[in-house]
């Protein structure tokens, strides 16, 4: 039996995470198969505009558990969000290797925007053109997310065989 120093309960956690993203990449992607109108309505550009605000919200869930037990430092000024998505990039030596490359935090930051967006605005003032890339670029987005936490998985493994 291996010795349990936290690192693969702490993986677990985030792979948790990622497949209830990834439920949440699915049924995006359905809803816009269904979608046969030019423009929807504002019922069902509100429902995926929900899906992607919480694609990112289960994103940032992840990337605050890093923060907290990995770099033990959680960003707290007004712009905490974009502060935590940045820090997401970095290097911390002696620490961990950056999470995510500053090109996927870029396409991240849009998301990141549009959840601000979404959760101070009512459904109405969503405007289907700005959603629709988001939407239908998705699963795209989820898959390097994936690959990222990939390789910090693989980071994790060698840091817990370490400790062993």
């Amino acid at each position: 039996m291996k010795k349990n120093n936290g690192i693969a309960a702490f993986q677990a956690r985030i792979e948790k995470d990622l497949r209830e993203i990834k439920k949440v990449v699915e049924y995006t992607e359905e809803g816009i198969a269904e979608l046969s109108q030019e423009k929807p309505g504002v019922i069902v550009v509100s429902g995926l505009a929900s899906q992607v605000h919480s694609f990112y919200s289960g994103l940032e869930k992840i990337f605050d558990l890093i923060a907290e037990h990995i770099d033990r430092f959680e960003p707290s000024s007004k712009v905490w969000h974009k502060e935590l998505l940045k820090q997401m990039t970095l290097e911390i030596q002696g620490v961990r290797p950056a999470v995510l490359t500053k090109e996927l935090a870029d396409v991240l930051g849009d998301y990141l925007e549009f959840r601000h967006f979404f959760r101070h605005n009512y459904g109405f003032d969503i405007d289907w053109d700005e959603l629709k890339p988001k939407a239908e670029n998705l699963k795209a987005t989820f898959d390097k997310v994936e690959a990222a936490f990939q390789r910090f998985f693989a980071f994790l493994q060698a840091a817990s065989a370490q400790l062993e």
